[in-house]
């Protein structure tokens, strides 16, 4: 008999422990909004939790990549279409000075200076910046990518490449060897047309200070030749050669805006893509790791409702003789 009280008297006080446990875990639960207050309560859904985390900021840093890059790319998008309307301008220009029989050279003069505008602004947007980033300087990107650089033959020649022909790349993906890349910043030696190695009459490099060889952007080029031409008297030398030769360069510069422009339409659909998997694997880290504040609240108050039952039946009954005696 006095052994099953003992035992009565632990199992009343065991229970109301056990409710106490419960009470200040669902309290602890509605507090702090989380379901697992300590890793290990669940090992398996912390596991998953830690590793959706993990994608999620990776999916971070590429989205971050495709919000730097795409600012960048569409600055470079929009220089480049200056570009090209402006060299459009100078292509009805250069139809005229074909017309010989239409112009003197007071007409040509007036063409020369609109020309040699268009040139100087064709420079400025070749320089354009993303912050101090020069876009068209390869990875020189601290420079501009075009500048006027006297030869040593004393002359001074414009749209002369400072840049380097490698770019910047930025990932926006992981997958087979380095995942997907799409350019932060670009080669103007290539994205801009083609870069013409200077020689004179002779055929000899024309040389800075250093001995380097300049290497002119050649839509840049072609028009220093119509000045020359002009400046010479002579409309003949200006002919559908160089005409075509613009065009060339022409189609060179619209195809870098369509790759700029591919390459920005595959940034929105990997952003698209990254917010949807964001958004699922949220859902998912919520449920392993969130309380379900309904479910808590009912919890809590069935605990509370078993704590006093408990308490109330073990003060009646720790008043019998034997159960007393052992409270005491």
């Amino acid at each position: 008999m006095r052994i099953s009280n003992i035992q009565s008297y632990n199992t009343f006080l065991q229970q109301i422990k056990t409710k106490q446990k419960e009470i200040a875990k669902y309290t602890d639960q509605l507090t702090s909004g989380k379901r697992i207050l300590s890793p290990s309560e669940d090992m398996v859904a912390i596991a998953k939790s830690l590793k959706m985390r993990q994608t999620n900021k990776e999916i971070d840093n590429f989205l971050n990549n495709i919000t730097d890059v795409r600012n960048r790319q569409e600055t470079a998008e929009n220089a480049i279409s200056n570009i090209y309307e402006t060299a459009q301008d100078a292509r009805v220009e250069i139809v005229r000075l074909l017309n010989h029989g239409v112009l003197d050279f007071e007409d040509a003069q007036i063409v020369d200076d609109y020309l040699q505008g268009l040139k100087k602004y064709i420079i400025e947007q070749a320089n354009t910046q993303y912050g101090d980033v020069h876009l068209f300087a390869g990875t020189k990107s601290d420079s501009k990518a075009f500048e006027s650089v006297q030869a040593t033959n004393g002359k001074t020649y414009d749209g002369i490449y400072g840049g380097n022909e490698e770019v910047q790349k930025v990932p926006i993906s992981k997958g087979y060897g380095d995942g997907y890349e799409v350019d932060a910043t670009f080669n103007g030696a290539e994205a801009l047309g083609t870069l013409v190695p200077l020689v004179d009459e002779n055929n000899n490099p024309i040389v800075d200070s250093n001995g380097n060889q300049l290497k002119q952007l050649k839509i840049v080029k072609l028009i220093d030749d119509i000045h020359s031409a002009i400046q010479n008297g002579d409309l003949t030398q200006i002919d559908e050669s160089i005409l075509n030769d613009f065009d060339e360069e022409m189609k060179k510069i619209d195809s870098t805006r369509a790759k700029i422009g591919n390459q920005l339409k595959t940034m929105d659909k990997f952003e698209e893509q990254y917010n949807t998997f964001k958004t699922s694997y949220n859902e998912m880290i919520s449920s392993l790791e969130d309380t379900d504040i309904a479910e808590v609240i009912t919890k809590l108050e069935q605990s509370k409702v078993a704590y006093e039952a408990s308490t109330a039946v073990f003060n009646q009954n720790k008043d019998l003789s034997l159960l007393k005696y052992f409270a005491a």
